[in-house]
């Protein structure tokens, strides 16, 4: 579908060994500029450890993944949602008296994320939105096609999506990804081929309903548009600049994920905590995708 080039620089990632030094000047600062400009900050012992009684509940699949359609399933999608700001599953098949066991898993998860990203961005801390925590207990045993984030059913209305993401697979297996290149260079292959629709009374409808959460601005749509086509893009898919990485159980690692080309290979048990971060919070305002976006689509894309 594109003929640009695939010669491009894939996104770099920041290995932090110490989590006793997060809290060091230099390193936020070069931990801050490695996530704004589309890079992955790598946690190989990142401390958030399973208790006994965690690592028997996540190690029980009859407890995780208690239907037979779950049991079946190699997608590797998440299964389970839970809100930490209402302390509420959202999403989950997981039967009493696990459920119990599960929140509190989720609920430990979710500030722990909350206090490292504070721990390593205290700039984002007054700014930034925690939304919900997700786990993979199932499989994946095919590979997801390189995609920067866009989120569907909860549109972000130009906010960059961070993520904490946690291999608790507690047979040791590796969670292996895909890593591509990052936003920029990614945009400027599918912008001019862009077609995104407009928002219509549907989409008003739905967020009135609650289907969707929010209504789906103009920067909503386009990033869509320009993940259904690298999603699509087959040559992309095999020939696009891209590395494999192996994410070891007990390790940890953040993105922002919108600014980033990944796509999931292999894995089973894993967390991630996403947070909404504006891009007036950031360091560089003009390093996020909606500031990207604007300036190669040559018009703003939130409504004034």
């Amino acid at each position: 579908m594109t003929t640009a080039s695939h010669s491009a620089t894939i996104a770099d990632m920041l290995t932090l060994d110490n989590m006793q030094k997060l809290d060091d000047a230099d390193l936020r600062t070069k931990a801050l500029s490695t996530l704004e400009t589309g890079g992955i900050i790598y946690l190989p012992r990142c401390g958030f450890d399973l208790t006994p009684e965690e690592l028997a509940f996540v190690s029980d699949a009859s407890a995780t993944l208690p239907t037979k359609a779950e049991k079946k399933s190699q997608n590797g999608r998440p299964t389970i949602i839970y809100n930490p700001n209402s302390g509420r599953l959202e999403r989950s098949r997981v039967r009493a008296p696990q459920r119990a066991q599960l929140i509190a898993l989720l609920d430990r998860y979710a500030q722990w994320s909350t206090d490292l990203i504070n721990t390593l961005f205290p700039g984002y801390r007054d700014g930034i939105v925690r939304d919900r925590t997700t786990y993979r207990p199932c499989p994946r045993n095919a590979t997801q096609g390189l995609h920067v984030d866009a989120s569907y059913g909860r549109p972000t209305g130009g906010q960059s999506m961070l993520r904490v993401f946690c291999n608790i697979n507690p047979d040791q297996q590796p969670r292996v990804w895909r890593v591509g290149e990052t936003f920029e260079p990614f945009a400027r292959r599918y912008i001019d081929n862009a077609r995104p629709r407009k928002a219509g009374p549907l989409d008003r409808m739905m967020a009135r309903l609650g289907i969707t959460k929010g209504q789906r601005t103009a920067y909503d749509l386009l990033m869509e548009d320009i993940r259904g086509q690298v999603k699509r893009d087959r040559d992309y898919q095999a020939n696009g600049p891209q590395q494999v990485v192996d994410f070891p159980a007990g390790s940890a690692w953040i993105a922002l994920t919108d600014l980033v080309l990944h796509g999931a290979m292999t894995g089973q048990h894993s967390l991630d905590q996403t947070f909404f971060v504006p891009d007036e919070i950031m360091a560089d305002p003009e390093r996020s995708s909606l500031r990207i976006l604007e300036r190669l689509a040559g018009r703003p894309l939130l409504a004034a």
